[in-house]
């Protein structure tokens, strides 16, 4: 097994072993790859990517690219970030020559926005990377990080409060079926459901704000935001619409 000298070594051998987990051997994986749609990562192509196999200067003949990375994690039912990044099972990622290195745990929070880039220190401290973008004169990668970063916080929130709204919402809904809508119980479920509901339509109206787009939603949910007048532009929350039988392959 090689060292982990870039990237695409650490996800070959995530392949390799979600593969060997699963059972397959690498005519089959790439098998299911070909039936998923990639054809490409062939048996030889599977091949190279796992043995990691050099050319005269020392190079990977075959890195992973993006789609791919996608490709392997649906194939082999795994999130692809898992695949770069496998928390509880390695204890460096490789990572631009000036970090050295960094653990998952810390390159998970900074590929998914919740910390800004960071390196470490020959004393071995983690240190924001606070220098400028293409030299002393460019913009502050900071600065940079903060402003582009916000839709990954937005979307943080947005998750959250959709979770919170989905438990209060099957509340309500065993409350009334329970006690009927006009008991006490289901009252109190019900005016629970509209702060949860307010929440929701607080981080979509921040949303639309940034100009992001906004996902769409159960009728009933966009119903009764747009009832409340909870959203500025009740247009950009559309209604969520299932794919019919005759569209889906």
């Amino acid at each position: 097994m090689h060292s982990h000298e870039i990237l695409s070594d650490l996800v070959a051998d995530q392949i390799r072993m979600h593969r060997t987990r699963l059972g397959l051997n690498r005519e089959q994986l790439a098998e299911e790859c070909a039936r998923i749609g990639a054809p490409e990562l062939t048996y030889a192509a599977i091949t190279n990517i796992e043995t990691g196999r050099r050319d005269r200067e020392g190079k990977r003949r075959r890195e992973v690219t993006v789609d791919e990375l996608m490709t392997f994690g649906y194939a082999l039912g795994v999130p692809p970030l898992l695949l770069a990044l496998p928390l509880g099972s390695a204890d460096r990622v490789p990572s631009p020559a000036r970090w050295g290195g960094l653990h998952p745990h810390y390159a998970w929070r900074w590929i998914t926005g919740e910390e800004p880039p960071a390196f470490r220190t020959a004393e071995g401290r983690m240190v924001v990377d606070d220098t400028s973008i293409g030299g002393k004169d460019g913009p502050d990668r900071m600065g940079v990080w903060q402003k582009v970063s916000v839709p990954a916080d937005v979307y943080r929130s947005l998750q959250a409060a959709q979770t919170a709204l989905r438990k209060a919402s099957g509340q309500h809904h065993f409350a009334s079926e329970r006690h009927g809508e006009n008991a006490a119980e289901t009252q109190k479920a019900r005016g629970a459901y509209l702060d949860r509901l307010q929440d929701l339509a607080t981080v979509l109206n921040e949303m639309t704000d940034l100009g992001l787009r906004p996902p769409a939603y159960d009728a009933k949910w966009v119903d009764d935001m747009r009832q409340f007048e909870m959203l500025k532009r009740p247009e950009a929350v559309q209604v969520y619409q299932p794919a019919s039988k005759e569209g889906r392959g």
